[in-house]
């Protein structure tokens, strides 16, 4: 198994921090909705590095 790089892994916890944040200020998405969003951006993110 390849290992994802440093600055890989730092964009994605930022991009899924910033999905976070917006979601609770604004409340727009249910924990579940969240959560997908999140594993969406996980996704993207592995699909590019391979």
């Amino acid at each position: 198994m390849q290992n994802i790089s440093e600055d890989k892994l730092r964009t994605m916890t930022l991009e899924i921090l910033h999905l976070e944040r917006k979601n609770l200020r604004s409340k727009a998405k249910t924990d579940q909705r969240m959560a997908e969003e999140i594993a969406r951006v996980i996704v993207d993110y592995s699909k590019t590095r391979y």
